[in-house]
Order: C-alpha cells, then sequence, then structure tokens
C-alpha cells in the first residue's frame, strides 16, 4: 500500500489493491498545478503499469479549465470512476467529458459500490484504503444512498439540469454576437442565476464556455 498527500493538504493519493484512490479534500479548487502534481504521482506509483483510479470529488469545490486539459490527457490508466454526491457533480462530469474527450475512458457514479464493479474490482476483492482516506468506506458519509427510487430520482434531476444549462448557453450564444468577453461572460452568469439559482458553477467554467461562445 502507497498512500502520498497532495501539496497544500487538496487531496490524497493511494494505490491499494492494484487499483488508484484519489480523493479531494473539503472546499478544494483543483488548478493545473495540482493536476500536473497528480499526474507526477500517478505515474510514479504506477511504475508503467496502466492502472484503474477511482476518484472521489464528493468534498471537491471546483475545477480550473486548465486542470481538466490536464487530466483528459494520456495517463497510466486503464479506467477512471469518479464518484460525486449530487447531480450537479455529474453534470461537471458530463460536460468535462463531452467536452475534453479525455484519453482514459472516464465515468462518472453516485454509487462506490457501481464505481468500482465499472472499473472491474469485485466486492469481494476490495482492499480497504488507508483509514480516513476516502469517503468510500466511511460509512457515515456515504454520498448517494444505493437504491432504485434515489437513482431514478438523480436521473431526473440530472436530465432537468443539462437540458437548463445547455439551453442557457445556447440562448445566450444566440444573442452574443460581436459581444466582448468580459459581456458574454456577465450575460451567461446572469442567465445561469435567473434559471438555475441553486446551482453554483466556477467562475473557470463561465469563462470556459464564453470563450467557446464567443469563437
Amino acid at each position: 500500500m502507497a498512500h502520498q498527500t497532495l501539496a497544500g493538504d487538496k487531496g490524497a493519493l493511494e494505490l491499494s489493491g492494484g487499483v488508484l484512490y484519489l480523493r479531494w479534500s473539503s472546499g478544494a479548487v483543483v488548478t493545473e498545478e495540482d493536476a500536473r502534481a497528480v499526474m507526477a504521482k500517478v505515474r510514479a506509483l504506477c511504475s508503467s503499469r496502466p492502472r484503474p483510479m477511482l476518484v472521489d470529488m464528493t468534498r471537491m469545490e471546483g475545477l480550473e479549465h486548465r486542470a481538466r486539459t490536464v487530466f483528459a490527457g494520456a495517463w497510466p490508466l486503464t479506467r477512471v470512476a469518479v464518484v460525486g454526491a449530487s447531480p450537479v457533480d455529474r453534470v461537471i462530469v458530463d460536460f468535462y467529458v463531452a467536452r475534453h474527450s479525455p484519453v482514459c475512458p472516464t465515468k462518472f457514479f453516485a454509487s462506490f459500490a457501481d464505481a468500482m464493479k465499472w472499473l472491474g474490482v469485485e466486492a469481494g476483492q476490495v482492499k480497504t484504503p488507508q483509514s480516513g482516506l476516502l469517503t468510500a468506506w466511511d460509512t457515515e458519509h456515504q454520498p448517494v444512498r444505493d437504491g432504485s427510487r434515489d437513482a431514478r430520482d438523480a436521473d431526473v434531476m440530472l436530465d432537468v439540469l443539462l437540458d437548463r444549462t445547455e439551453g442557457v448557453i445556447s440562448d445566450t450564444h444566440a444573442v452574443a454576437n460581436g459581444m466582448p468577453l468580459f459581456v458574454v461572460e456577465a450575460e451567461l452568469t446572469e442567465r445561469l442565476q435567473a434559471v438555475l439559482p441553486g446551482v453554483r458553477f466556477t467562475a473557470q467554467d463561465i469563462r470556459a464556455w464564453a470563450a467557446e461562445i464567443s469563437s
């Protein structure tokens, strides 16, 4: 078992039972520098042998645009399962996959059990990571309860969020012709807040979408 803490206590990375576990700390905003640091540690732990990785983003605050570009590059990984705490997390991951086309197959899950199964790790084969590293093994902090009703509710919420977010981006694009970038950012922010008042997007998300709208 190999366990490494990330700079600034932003998270921790561990190799256990042939699986890499990456947990971002509460309130962490992941930068390009953080992403490159994780990449270096992953390469060192894998030792040229590709492995599956589970990422716990349930407590993470945000992910900068340049960090997403780094994560979408070539890593010594077979698959990446990302576990989040809400449909909003799923929207973020789905947008990342759609816009950055990561080299390594990447998928969002609301259940740690489903994530591990997709990674090809059966329940009986899981070796518990170091105590306290992942919320996956903290029964008091399971992000979403397993159950068909919860899954259906999450899917409905996700569909609504995706439709509304994509609608806002499309509507902003329709009126943004010739607008300076900072005006597009302000317009997009105002529209998102009006349509999705309870959803928080990072400044990097707004800036990236505004740049695409203006291009």
